[in-house]
């Protein structure tokens, strides 16, 4: 046997094996099914998450095209929030004051539309209501918001500050804004904006287990909450059912880890979010990105009677993967692979190629890396299995056969 029929028999086995062996590196496939454009729209099913790397990485598509696999490219994005405020032009014309009410007067530059006027106050401690009004010159006033309360609380224990008032959209020359206090805040600054941000797009996950626990000895209410799957956490809302004014400190964390010890096990929380629960907002928290099982949540109740907590809302941005199919064939959606980087495609590297939306498609069943996917249209002698392990064993052998004799030729 020559030296080159030697090299034609080892790469006839690379090819052999390798076609069928491309799916084989990732844990898990799901078939892609009723794909009809180019273009299709394709939703993350909620356990796939946990079984990818923590960035999406080892996401790939694959099709089996006649008797050949081929990638196809896709772009992934998180339906995160699209920050669009502009910043208006305005001058503080007058600042007065009564026995109990301290005014401030803004005049807008062009009329422009705005609803957010936030306020800054060099006193660190304060609680009162404001009255906005508005007005096309500064002798007729109309009412936009009335008693909306803003504070500010700094000391050892909370430091919080809500100073910032919503408003319906506005276009008045003139605002003026009437603090209903009779201490001087001691007005530093202000801000106004018009803000159009477009809100992010979530997924909101139910846990399988939640169990709230009132700690008399730390004063706090721990909230133990734990989710079917590792799901991309970035959104929580704690509902309060208490109807009374409270502001207390709020720790949101995760577990990372967890040992066995003699006495017993030991949990490893890291912090996702700091703030302050409070009765005059929504109290939802916001959070970078991270994969989450299992959190915590504790409130310090310092001297205060417990919270009634009712609904915990636990949310993470929607991932909208749009991929692109040029040719006909069987395609799969694979993930579950360590090793490989994030993939470099040309539709991610351009502007406008990825459409904004595409037609939803239907994810199959999730497979294993067990199962052998067959390639439509190859060609009869490959279609059934054994013939395929008969010639590789065949190939096996004979190379086994002319290394041996070349050896022993040595």
């Amino acid at each position: 046997m020559t030296q080159k029929t030697f090299k034609l028999l080892i790469l006839l086995f690379l090819v052999s094996t390798g076609m069928f062996a491309q799916m084989k590196t990732y844990q898990y496939k799901r078939e892609i099914k009723d794909i009809s454009e180019q273009w299709h729209s394709i939703e993350l099913p909620e356990s796939l998450y946990e079984k990818t790397k923590i960035n999406l990485a080892d996401i790939r598509i694959y099709g089996i095209i006649k008797n050949d696999t081929i990638e196809a490219p896709y772009a992934l994005k998180a339906k995160r929030s699209i920050e669009k405020i502009n910043d208006v032009t305005f001058e503080v014309l007058n600042e007065s004051h009564t026995n109990d009410s301290y005014f401030y007067t803004f005049k807008v530059e062009n009329a422009s539309k705005i609803n957010e006027i936030y306020l800054n106050f060099d006193k660190l401690n304060f609680d009162f209501n404001i009255k906005i009004e508005g007005g096309h010159n500064e002798k007729e006033w109309f009412t936009i918001a009335d008693d909306y309360r803003i504070l500010s609380i700094e000391n050892k224990a909370t430091s919080f500050k809500f100073t910032t008032a919503k408003i319906p959209t506005s276009t008045y020359s003139y605002y003026r804004i009437t603090a209903k206090t009779s201490e001087d805040p001691e007005f530093k600054s202000a801000m106004i904006f018009e803000n159009n941000t477009i809100p992010a797009t979530y997924n909101t996950y139910s846990p399988i287990k939640e169990e709230v626990t009132n700690n008399q000895k730390t004063k706090e209410t721990i909230i133990a909450l734990e989710l079917n799957h590792a799901v991309p956490l970035s959104h929580i809302k704690v509902a309060v059912l208490d109807g009374l004014n409270y502001l207390r400190p709020i720790q949101i964390s995760y577990l990372t880890d967890s040992t066995k010890t003699t006495t017993g096990w030991h949990y490893q929380y890291r912090n996702l979010s700091s703030s302050i629960l409070s009765s005059i907002n929504k109290n939802e928290f916001d959070f970078i990105s991270t994969r989450v099982k299992k959190l915590k949540i504790t409130i310090s109740n310092q001297d205060n009677q417990p919270l009634k907590i009712g609904a915990i809302e636990l949310q993470g941005y929607q991932h909208e993967l749009i991929g692109r199919f040029t040719e006909p064939g069987q395609y799969f959606l694979s993930y579950g692979n360590p090793e490989v980087s994030e993939p470099i495609y040309d539709i991610n590297l351009m502007d406008n190629v990825v459409p904004a939306t595409a037609k939803a498609v239907v994810l199959g069943k999730e497979l294993g890396s067990e199962i052998i996917i067959a390639a439509p249209e190859v060609q009869a002698l490959f279609e059934n299995k054994k013939w395929l392990w008969a010639i590789m064993l065949l190939i096996i052998a004979l190379l086994g056969y002319y290394t041996i004799k070349m050896i022993k030729k040595s």
